[in-house]
């Protein structure tokens, strides 16, 4: 059974228990904060001052006295503590998890708990049965974002939370709109990361009025800047049938000083909408809907009704150059490019190169290799 997912915890805040023991998993700090912050609002309604972090090799006798005991200084609500890395080695010693097995056992299962003790793993906890019992009582929380780019299909719905969350973040914290569109683009030029979002949401509520409802372009120039804009034209470049100058305008952005992931990230969210642009259209032509029709109608999907009257001359050339064949490697070769700059080419352009070379008409996917 998989580990409940934080944004489960902040839509239904009402289902966290309201003290013990809670584990979450992954290395967001932000949302770790959040998780946090919704555990305490359910088990310290008035509010608590005791929340103490403790360093990766933290000691069970410091930890337990932590939540056993009341501050001697004051401060309201109940004492929290927060260990974090306990799967991790330090300076050679068990992790706190092994090290302190049998003991966390006990305490989960006590009848009664003074405090709130919540324990940090930067990855999943597998088989491990204490997480098994702890999972079953709401218990473990997964305060991870999974890549756009996986083929996980349980991922998709997390990835649909963490997109509403962001909206709903936006409001509530910024007094900022936004729609589905539009989150989606500051969570992708965010990289994923919810503090970077958090970062962003800050920048735009300094750049907008209050109460503004921001589009897409708006995080596009606010956000993304010059240099995200000029990510764009690089797979526009290669989607006009030009990918040598789509590789020269990817060498002056290197040489600018950009990023290889920032580059990275503007192009995987080019990829993505033309895949999203393709498969609707396909959708339109098994419904009976002509050709152009149906690609002009997935081009207003996609951008609008207002902007995709305008994107339409520049984007129905770009879609006639991509055939069904090579749209099914795309997001394929995405997620060969992302595990390469991660891995072997961390500091290597070719995975970048390699994609802008796949959008020119005259590459041909090889149907054994997956497009390698």
């Amino acid at each position: 059974m998989p580990a409940s997912h934080l944004f489960d915890l902040l839509f239904n805040p009402e289902q966290v228990p309201s003290s013990g023991l809670f584990i979450l998993i992954g290395t967001d700090y932000f949302l770790q904060q959040q998780a946090i912050d919704t555990i305490l609002a359910k088990a310290s309604p008035e509010g608590s001052d005791n929340v103490r972090w403790f360093s990766d090799s933290a000691e069970w006798a410091e930890v337990i006295d932590e939540v056993s005991t009341a501050s001697l200084f004051g401060g309201d609500g109940m004492q929290v503590a927060v260990v974090p890395a306990v799967n991790k080695r330090v300076n050679n010693k068990e992790s706190f998890l092994s090290a302190n097995k049998e003991r966390l056992e006990r305490y989960a299962a006590a009848e009664y708990h003074p405090g709130v003790m919540v324990l940090i793993s930067e990855s999943a906890l597998g088989n491990l049965g204490l997480a098994k019992t702890l999972n079953k009582e709401n218990r473990v929380f997964d305060c991870r974002i999974p890549n756009a780019s996986s083929w996980k299909k349980e991922d998709k719905p997390i990835r649909e939370k963490a997109v509403k969350w962001v909206a709903v973040w936006a409001q509530k914290a910024h007094n900022l709109k936004l729609n589905k569109e539009a989150s989606i683009r500051l969570m992708e030029l965010s990289h994923d990361n919810a503090g970077i979002v958090e970062m962003n949401l800050l920048k735009l509520e300094l750049l907008v009025d209050q109460g503004a409802t921001v589009s897409p372009e708006q995080i596009t120039e606010f956000v993304g800047g010059w240099e995200q804009k000029n990510t764009f034209e690089v797979v526009d470049e290669a989607l006009g049938g030009s990918s040598s100058k789509a590789l020269q305008r990817l060498d002056n952005l290197l040489r600018d000083g950009d990023a290889l992931q920032q580059i990275f990230g503007g192009m995987s969210y080019a990829y993505r909408r033309f895949v999203r642009m393709t498969r609707n259209m396909q959708k339109y032509r098994r419904q009976g809907v002509g050709g152009r029709q149906a690609a002009e109608q997935c081009i207003l999907d996609e951008f609008g009704e207002r902007a995709g009257h305008f994107k339409k001359k520049e984007i129905l050339p770009q879609l006639k150059q991509l055939t069904s064949e090579r749209i099914n490697f795309f997001m394929q070769w995405l997620l060969e490019a992302d595990l390469d700059l991660k891995n072997r080419f961390s500091k290597s352009t070719i995975p970048m190169e390699k994609l802008l070379i796949y959008l020119d008409r005259g590459f041909k996917p090889d149907n054994s290799s997956g497009g390698r």
